[in-house]
């Protein structure tokens, strides 16, 4: 069992965790207070760890070593202290954070009179060329003609474009538009791979061409790049840049005037604005505000990547941040009947396909506020 909790660990804190592995480990945390004391204890001492020491990258095979030996000496001494002991040191060598889940289930408990509000699923509007706009969620659309040009759309794995007309000499630009409540998964002709998150846009070039790979973002999505020495990926947001060669991040900018945050999983990106540029390493993100200053910071990947795995994750964050993510998934307003409750913080882990009345409840239970709904606006009142 040593090992499986090791393995959730490592993919919690490197953004790899899935939605069923974060099912499997929910099931575990529900099978007795003793397993969701054990995490609760970690989280504990990660938040102690972060106020005392940096990050650092994690060595897997050095982290479980050191993992398995605290463990040893736990069951030989046999009391929780021993445990607590191979805890702190495991988050020692991670250098990461650990978390206390919160997974939506079917719970038997006294639910308003509220209709359930539903989550969002995979849907786009495919911009062409010639500001033709095309319903990708249509399931009897396989095929898209455009001249000299042909693009397949295949509801799993996304969009695919091919060139049947060699003399086709420019460049041929499409837009990918996802609505609130809505994501999407496409492929580029380069073989990059892109999820749109809600309320977002990617525009890029049909096929590239020229030295560089560049595509314009609004929202947030998230790239794993094609790797390719010659011709450097460039994702422009604002009037920010992100260069890179080969590697996974995520980019977000949402409203006029907020800052570009881009997260790095993998590799090495620099960002760039007109004021100077950073290069990240992988589990920092960079800040370039509207001033034109960047700042770095290292973070808890699985907080910025894990919606592409179907997840939510809030480890300290505030109200106000969640229920904006919130806000764009389910297609809802929140209102806060006292801006203080803003500054209230909530740690826990959701599916984002389920249904936001459970996601609200157990919110409710650690943060002392009430969520009222009132058809598709959501009132935050002290409790």
């Amino acid at each position: 069992m040593d090992e499986k909790i090791f393995e959730w660990i490592v993919d919690y804190t490197s953004g790899r965790l899935t939605k069923g592995r974060a099912r499997e480990l929910r099931h575990w945390l529900d099978a007795s207070t003793e397993n969701s004391d054990r995490f609760e204890k970690y989280l504990r001492v990660v938040r102690l760890h972060r106020m005392t020491s940096g990050e650092k990258l994690l060595n897997e095979e050095s982290a479980w070593s050191v993992f398995q030996q605290k463990c040893k000496r736990r069951k030989q001494r046999k009391i929780v202290r021993g445990w607590m002991t191979a805890a702190a040191s495991l988050l020692l060598v991670l250098g990461v954070g650990a978390v206390l889940f919160h997974m939506t289930k079917t719970e038997k408990a006294v639910v308003p009179a509220v209709a359930e509000i539903l989550p969002g699923s995979t849907r786009a509007t495919l911009v062409l060329a010639n500001g033709q706009e095309v319903d990708l969620q249509l399931a009897d659309l396989r095929e898209i003609r455009e001249e000299g040009l042909r693009v397949l759309n295949d509801m799993e794995g996304g969009l695919q474009y091919e060139q049947v007309d060699v003399e086709v000499k420019e460049p041929v630009v499409h837009t990918v538009q996802v609505p609130v409540a809505g994501e999407y998964h496409f492929t580029l002709a380069d073989g990059t791979k892109v999820w749109v998150n809600s309320a977002s846009e990617v525009t890029f070039p049909v096929f590239f061409s020229g030295a560089t790979r560049e595509v314009f973002v609004k929202g947030e999505v998230y790239f794993e790049v094609q790797h390719d020495s010659l011709h450097p990926f460039i994702v422009h947001v604002n009037d920010v840049s992100v260069n890179v060669l080969g590697t996974k991040f995520n980019v977000s900018a949402y409203g006029e005037g907020s800052p570009v945050v881009t997260t790095l999983v993998e590799g090495s990106v620099r960002v760039e604005n007109g004021e100077g540029e950073m290069l990240l390493s992988p589990g920092e993100q960079a800040l370039a505000s509207e001033n034109g200053a960047i700042t770095r910071r290292k973070v808890e990947l699985g907080m910025y990547v894990s919606w592409v795995q179907g997840i939510f994750e809030f480890e300290n964050m505030l109200l106000s941040d969640i229920t904006e993510r919130l806000a764009r998934w389910y297609d809802v307003s929140f209102r806060f009947e006292d801006e203080k409750l803003c500054g209230r913080s909530f740690t826990g882990m959701f599916e984002r396909d389920g249904n936001l009345n459970q996601i609200l409840k157990v919110i409710e239970k650690t943060t002392n506020v009430s969520f009222e709904i009132n058809g598709t606006e959501v009132v935050i009142k002290e409790r």
